[in-house]
């Protein structure tokens, strides 16, 4: 028959329960410190993103202005 485990054992048991879940949880806070860097990272390249279209839209504004004072003067 097995023996009952000790006081020594049931501690041991928790120490170890204990460890696995702080690397266990040290592991996700690390991913999470990886996932928000690039949502960082997209962010700065959605912003930039941003600014080209806006860019684009005051191009073809100008280009459409430039067309339609052509196309007065026909």
């Amino acid at each position: 028959m097995e023996r009952e485990p000790t006081a020594a054992d049931l501690m041991n048991a928790i120490l170890d329960m204990h460890g696995a879940m702080f690397q266990g949880f040290a592991q996700v806070d690390a991913r999470f410190a990886q996932v928000d860097a690039r949502f960082e990272r997209l962010e700065v390249r959605v912003t930039s993103i941003e600014g080209e279209i806006r860019g684009i839209h005051r191009w073809i504004a100008r280009s459409d202005a430039r067309f339609d004072a052509l196309e007065g003067r026909l």
